[in-house]
């Protein structure tokens, strides 16, 4: 059978406004009022030595504070992303609030790099991120910086689809305080302040944000309690800076992760049905629930060395726990470890019960970087050379375990039926060097080594439960070279080779026999850019080679688990045009778009036989990559009708469109199971005016999928052969294919029209 869920536990268990252009290839500024050591100081409280500075010949794409502000409301990271190259989004819910994701050029969540001022964020066991876990994030963020590929060397599980690095390390050099409001369809509620102390006596700054986010969803009972704050405070001197982060969040959010059934799929009246909870008779269970706190505490400590050295340390600890809950009808009492009880000696077999699914972890650990930048030129050289050397060490432990808290029969209560633990250690050290050459050549060279050590329980050849350890060494060498000819343009070239071990479920549902191996991605990037007054645009080409890229092809393993297995080698290659154009004053239109092929050579996929209970192999080549649409773009269209050159108002109008081309959901290129391509626009306003209500008073208003588009962005398949059994009129989720062929599919519906106003009052 298939595997629905995608959440935290099971997983690892088992735009801008109108006058500015919406992505910017700069570094942050900082007020000219300030003191030039003050600005100094603020511009380096953190070095963010994963960070691609103007000049790396990397694919990389940089969203400002402002810009975030003139787009965010209350939905996570990657609706606000909308407008990367390459990139999807999707929510569960519908919304964009709750459990959502992303794709870059394909890759999923669990093959892109997250990082917060350089910290890992993504799982250590799944490798998957959940922005749900730490609500409101955006409004913390002072940059979230896209490199597509490989990237640079960063922290953490490698990058195979991108990089993102969300920085929160900045200081504001004077008091602020900010009340936001927001509400929107499907009853979606958010309320949050804002509060910062400045520079106090030019060494001391604290900062405070508390937050709270609801919504219904779109889809039936798909609810979100959402629950944050973030903790800031920053010592700093003309030689050094101390500061420490404590982020927290909690969720609650009704399951809506199983997507909705194939057959619904073109019924209006059931777009929103959602399964969750169902199995309990009558009315569907109310807490089939997701709960989960997630706490992260950061330390970043820099000191000036003098002669161009600069030493960052940072010590980083995150604390999870939580559960998710299901109502479960008909379970066997032996396959939670009991014997059926026996009431005046006729035994029951089976009970309904409700269940909890738990995850308790710790994550920890520490990075450095030491960044040298001689003060001195050497001959042959436009400037010096700038060396870093970098790494981290991090520790996971988790617990993993399920108990019974209640049950319809006899069965002891808070009975634990499954009880695990899993350690995992991830070490990494990379040296790189930018050399800066005459002419306009700048070279980089980036050598990173990564070690990880993890230990679970799993299967033996005997098919035992038994602790394993696995230890693999993975070296990505990174080099490219880049060349302004002139100071509007510049071209770059990009070879980058990751690595990425495979997931807790692919070692915990196998033997060291099935075991698949880790995957390799080899990574040529190349490009070309402009710059000029109004006027901005980058063109990007992409080969992506993969060696043993996991995926799953219904084949089962020798402990009976689908899990998955190596692709010897599949590809992405494609170009990538992003950029913003001011051809008049007041108008502004900003874009991205690509077209890629994504290819599987050869694709074996293994059907379940429910006549004869064995599976058949069917091969295909040359087929699309799964996820993989060969077209993604997107434009945005802005109109400045009161210009910020007024003195008190502004008054912006944004009209964007964006488009996504069919998607297969599986590596077959089977056009039975496909998303189709969709074309959605969202219309936005935005209006400041000064002094009206404290410094300024902030008015965003969306409307969502302004022509109310009925699109699916995600979706699961599982196929089968059966000449005796047709399930259709039992499972709304099978869909008949021909010639005995089956597959069961679900879909996660989008939301349809739909509006979002933001009031932010500045102090």
């Amino acid at each position: 059978m298939f595997l629905f869920s995608c959440w935290k536990q099971l997983a690892a268990c088992g735009l801008a406004g109108l006058c500015w252009p919406m992505f910017t290839f700069t570094q942050n500024t900082y007020p000219d009022t300030l003191s030039e050591p003050e600005a100094k100081a603020l511009r380096t409280v953190v070095i963010q030595a994963t960070r691609a500075g103007t000049k790396a010949p990397v694919p990389h794409t940089n969203l400002t504070d402002e810009q975030i502000a003139r787009t965010y409301h209350a939905q996570d990271v990657p609706f606000l992303l909308t407008g990367i190259p390459s990139l999807v989004e999707t929510s569960d819910a519908g919304t964009g609030i709750g459990y959502t994701g992303m794709r870059i050029r394909g890759s999923d969540q669990t093959r892109i790099n997250v990082t917060i001022n350089g910290i890992p964020l993504n799982d250590a066991e799944s490798q998957n991120v959940f922005w749900v876990d730490l609500p409101d994030l955006a409004a913390s963020a002072a940059e979230i910086q896209v490199q597509r590929g490989v990237g640079l060397s960063t922290n953490g599980a490698g990058a195979f689809g991108a990089t993102v690095n969300l920085d929160l390390s900045r200081v504001e050099p004077e008091p602020f305080a900010r009340v936001t409001n927001t509400f929107g369809s499907f009853n979606t509620r958010k309320h949050s302040v804002y509060v910062g102390s400045g520079l106090l006596g030019g060494r001391f700054a604290f900062t405070g944000r508390l937050s709270q986010i609801s919504s219904d969803g779109y889809v039936d009972r798909a609810t979100a309690d959402l629950r944050s704050y973030h903790l800031m405070g920053a010592y700093l001197d003309d030689r050094q800076s101390l500061q420490m982060h404590v982020l927290s969040g909690h969720e609650r959010t009704y399951q809506a992760w199983y997507g909705l059934p194939a057959q619904f799929l073109s019924i209006d009246s059931l777009r929103t049905y959602n399964v969750a909870g169902a199995e309990r008779p009558g009315t569907p269970y109310p807490d089939e629930v997701d709960d989960y706190t997630q706490r992260h505490y950061l330390l970043h400590y820099k000191r000036n060395l003098g002669l161009g050295l600069d030493l960052q340390l940072n010590g980083h600890y995150t604390r999870g726990f939580g559960f998710y809950e299901q109502y479960k009808a008909s379970q066997a009492y032996r396959d939670y470890g009991l014997e059926p009880p026996a009431p005046g000696g006729s035994p029951i077999a089976e009970t309904d019960l409700v269940r909890r699914r738990w995850l308790d972890n710790h994550f920890y650990g520490t990075t450095f970087a030491l960044r040298w930048e001689p003060p001195v030129n050497s001959p042959g050289l436009n400037a010096p050379p700038v060396l870093t050397v970098g790494g981290g060490w991090n520790r996971y432990s988790g617990r993993h375990f399920g108990d019974v808290i209640w049950a319809q029969y006899d069965m002891p209560k808070g009975h634990i039926y499954y009880d695990n633990d899993a350690d995992k250690r991830d070490f990494n050290i990379y040296g790189r060097i930018d050399f800066f050459l005459k002419k306009g050549f700048s070279t980089l060279l980036d050598l990173q080594y990564r070690t990880v050590r993890y230990e679970f329980l799993g299967f033996d050849q005997n098919q035992n439960n038994v602790t394993q350890s696995v230890r693999l060494g993975f070296f990505n060498p990174k080099l490219g070279i880049n060349w302004q000819f002139r100071p509007e343009w510049a071209v770059y070239a990009f070879f980058g080779v990751g690595n990425r071990e495979p997931n807790r479920d692919d070692y915990t549902q196998s033997t060291p026999a099935s075991r698949p191996r880790p995957e390799r991605l080899y990574n040529w990037e190349g490009g070309l850019r402009y710059r000029a007054e109004g006027v901005q645009w980058s063109l990007n080409t992409f080969f992506m080679d993969y060696r043993d890229q996991l995926a799953l092809d219904g084949r089962i393993n020798d402990v009976g688990a689908y899990i998955r297995t190596n692709v010897p080698r599949s590809y992405r290659a494609g170009v990538e045009v992003e950029g913003s154009w001011t051809p008049l004053r007041r108008l502004t239109l900003t874009g991205a778009a690509t077209v890629s092929q994504n290819k599987v050579r050869e694709f074996v996929e293994y059907r379940d036989n429910w006549d004869t209970g064995e599976q058949e192999a069917v091969v295909f080549r040359n087929t699309d990559l799964a996820f993989s649409p060969p077209a993604v773009a997107r434009l945005e269209v802005g109109w400045a009708v009161l210009p910020p050159s007024q003195k008190r108002h502004a008054l912006n109008v944004a009209l964007a469109g964006k488009y996504v081309g069919r998607q297969f959901l599986d590596n077959t290129g089977n056009p039975n199971t496909t998303l189709p391509a969709y074309f959605f626009s969202d219309l936005r306003l935005n209006y400041d005016i000064e002094r009206l209500i404290g410094r300024r008073l902030s008015i965003v208003l969306s409307v969502n999928n302004l022509l109310d588009a009925r699109f699916v962005a995600n979706g699961w398949v599982y196929r089968y052969v059966s000449n005796s059994y047709d399930a259709r009129p039992d499972n709304p989720y099978v869909r008949y294919e021909g010639n005995g062929v089956y597959h069961q599919a679900g879909f996660f519906p989008q939301a349809g029209r739909n509006v979002m106003a933001t009031v932010v009052v500045a102090f």
